[in-house]
């Protein structure tokens, strides 16, 4: 039987940026969106469409604040974590939700092997910014936006045997070992990955904000 993992850590938290993205939408704000090279960071930082809590040096931490450190997540296991900054965890910075994700070794090598095969960067990317996606994850410790690029409900179910995100919304699924990209149900994008590290003290830290844009569909290249 699968096993299911249910991190609701957004809990009836509204994602209200995503709400307010998606009601532009139709009459094509979105239109002039330029995807390539977010990496780059185009964008100044107080836009909010471009950016979430997440930023150098700021530490995963759970609902309550506290940070985390490798040796609190067990093998296989998963939780929801949000930028250590002030009202991280609030509406605030609704975009911010993240799964911090525990891959056993094997799931682990799996992932890097898919992620060297399909070598795919951001358009724009630099070499140097490549060799640094490359290291997005920590170990075998990784993150991902828990917004789905569908609809931007909360991928809050996780299929341990098979590696497996769930979106409870549309049934959209995402193959964790294969950079989140969506194997089933309507979404088109995989879900963005936040590059991670720890600190001198240990805890878990963003070596960045997500390599690419968070939320809904509409984001994606032509």
């Amino acid at each position: 039987m699968v096993s299911m993992v249910d991190e609701t850590g957004i809990k009836r938290r509204p994602l209200l940026k995503g709400a307010l993205l998606l009601g532009l939408a139709p009459v094509g704000a979105m239109a002039i969106v330029p995807l390539g090279g977010l990496i780059e960071d185009p964008h100044p930082e107080d836009e909010p469409l471009y950016h979430t809590g997440f930023k150098d040096g700021v530490r995963l931490v759970r609902e309550d604040g506290t940070p985390i450190r490798p040796a609190d997540l067990s093998e296989g296991g998963i939780e929801t974590v949000f930028p250590g900054i002030p009202h991280g965890a609030t509406n605030r910075h609704a975009d911010s939700p993240t799964l911090l994700i525990h891959l056993r070794p094997e799931e682990g090598a799996k992932a890097r092997e898919l992620a060297k095969e399909r070598d795919l960067f951001p358009t724009g990317a630099t070499e140097a910014e490549k060799d640094e996606l490359r290291k997005a994850n920590y170990n075998n410790f990784y993150a991902y936006s828990k917004i789905c690029t569908h609809a931007g409900c909360p991928a809050s179910l996780y299929e341990q045997q098979t590696q497996r995100l769930l979106c409870p919304c549309h049934q959209s699924q995402f193959n964790v070992l294969d950079s989140c990209r969506p194997v089933f149900g309507p979404a088109t994008r995989p879900l963005p990955q936040l590059p991670i590290t720890v600190d001198d003290e240990g805890f878990f830290i963003a070596k960045s904000d997500y390599l690419e844009a968070v939320g809904p569909a509409f984001w994606e290249r032509p």
